[in-house]
């Protein structure tokens, strides 16, 4: 299968291309520009050349997904997965008279726009009978179980989960998920690790692959396959 994962420098992103390359899949890794962080994964493409691809991708731009759709075209692949993984968490602990409004745009643009951004772009792309899209989603985000604090992360992950429904109600032929992955750690989270990104990464692929059933009229679950109220 060819799986597109944004974010794929670093945490979910990184372990998703990693353990796609062990299961035999085509991974394009998708990263925000050359200057990210990108050790892990360059060893990993020089490891496997044949398995992974590496794509400049910036979420918020237009132009930038434009032409990262033109260059996976060039290269002749067709799409089975697309997976939202690229996210920012900002403004966690500001209480509401602390609030950067400014912060607030940019996780929306990241968290919410960004991944519709990429499905516009790399639908045409997608192809096959179990095509999917999944987003990478929080708890945050739903707003049955709303925690305080946590303000623009957890509304741009609600409106992530609006954007998966709407996706999955417009294409009844596409598998649609938002994901919460648990507590991993994360390299711009501080919370403490309860569940192993390599098991989450697995989970997901189970998914793709078709060997873990979605469910037809919801689309929202932790990794583990549990459904979460909207």
């Amino acid at each position: 299968m060819n799986i597109l994962v944004t974010g794929s420098n670093r945490g979910l992103g990184l372990a998703l291309v990693q353990k796609g390359v062990e299961r035999g899949h085509t991974m394009i890794a998708a990263v925000r520009s050359p200057h990210s962080k990108l050790r892990e994964l360059k060893e990993l493409i020089n490891q496997h050349p044949d398995q992974v691809r590496l794509l400049y991708l910036d979420v918020t731009s237009e132009k930038s997904l434009n032409e990262g759709k033109k260059e996976v075209q060039n290269w002749g692949i067709h799409l089975d997965s697309i997976v939202n993984s690229a996210g920012i968490f900002i403004s966690r602990e500001s209480e509401l008279e602390n609030l950067n409004f400014d912060e607030a745009i940019v996780a929306f643009e990241v968290n919410s726009i960004g991944p519709m951004r990429v499905v516009k772009h790399f639908f045409p792309l997608l192809s096959g009978r179990n095509r999917s899209c999944i987003n990478i989603s929080s708890e945050q985000g739903s707003i049955s179980n709303a925690s305080r604090g946590d303000y623009f992360y957890g509304m741009s992950k609600a409106a992530l989960n609006m954007f998966s429904e709407k996706l999955k109600k417009g294409y009844p032929d596409l598998n649609v998920l938002s994901i919460h992955p648990g507590s991993i750690q994360k390299p711009f989270s501080g919370y403490r690790v309860n569940s192993e990104i390599t098991d989450v990464a697995d989970e997901i692929l189970n998914w793709i692959e078709g060997t873990k059933p979605f469910d037809t009229h919801h689309t929202y679950y932790d990794y583990k396959g549990q459904s979460i109220m909207f």
